[in-house]
């Protein structure tokens, strides 16, 4: 029994982006002293601000991540589901928390405490020098994220938004692609940086030209090739 769950867990962290250089004898160590927590929906794992103590893999369930303002208004700038790893940059760099993680649905997570994984790091530094790699990767992707936001025309952001997260939430439906995550229109609107007035005008258009449609906080796309069209302008 406790050899299948290692080997679950293994294969758990080698499905992430993070860890999927390593090696099985890499992933093992890490296995060793990696747990596995769960948390009920809306539930709270960590406050901006916190001390960074733990790294999360996100097993099943989905989670976002949240910033506040001085103002006190909540903004959501990801959200993550299975496979995803968060929590490593203020393990790493023995900080704090940079955002509030809340559970959108009951989630299960692999956890490892920074002590730990710190262990790992100088008795195995061909681990580092892999983990390295891909924080570097991830610094890219956020450069393009504000590329877009400085760049690209809100449609063209939100139509990239749109088929990343059907992409990765996307349900056949018959009349289309529903994307399976409840968003309201301020939260659509956090993730691309715009405003809620924003994207209501933009989705009242879409829907006018039967593009998509938005029911309860559920958005389903009829005309996928047409979002494409518009996406591929961010390439140009």
């Amino acid at each position: 029994m406790k050899g299948e769950r290692q080997k679950e867990r293994r294969a758990l962290l080698a499905s992430s982006p993070l860890f999927a250089k390593l090696t099985e004898r890499e992933l093992d160590a890490l296995v060793q002293v990696a747990r596995l927590e769960k948390a009920s929906a809306r539930e709270e794992l960590c406050h901006k601000g916190d001390t960074a103590r733990q790294i999360f893999l996100i097993v099943s369930g989905r989670l976002k991540a949240m910033t506040t303002s001085s103002d006190g208004d909540d903004g959501v700038f990801s959200i993550m589901g299975p496979g995803e790893v968060f929590g490593e940059i203020g393990v790493l760099a023995g900080g704090q928390r940079t955002a509030t993680i809340v559970a959108i649905d009951h989630c299960e997570l692999l956890v490892i405490d920074r002590r730990d994984i710190l262990l790992v790091l100088r008795s195995q530094p061909e681990v580092a020098i892999k983990l390295l790699e891909v924080l570097a990767n991830r610094c890219r992707l956020v450069s393009e994220l504000m590329e877009d936001v400085q760049f690209l025309n809100l449609p063209a952001r939100l139509a990239k938004k749109l088929l990343h997260l059907a992409g990765a939430y996307g349900i056949e439906v018959g009349n289309g692609l529903k994307i399976d995550l409840k968003l309201s229109q301020t939260e659509l609107g956090d993730l691309i940086a715009t405003t809620r007035e924003s994207i209501n005008k933009q989705m009242r258009l879409w829907a006018e030209e039967g593009i998509l449609s938005m029911e309860q906080g559920y958005v389903t796309i009829h005309r996928i090739d047409s979002l494409e069209s518009l996406a591929a302008l961010t390439s140009d």
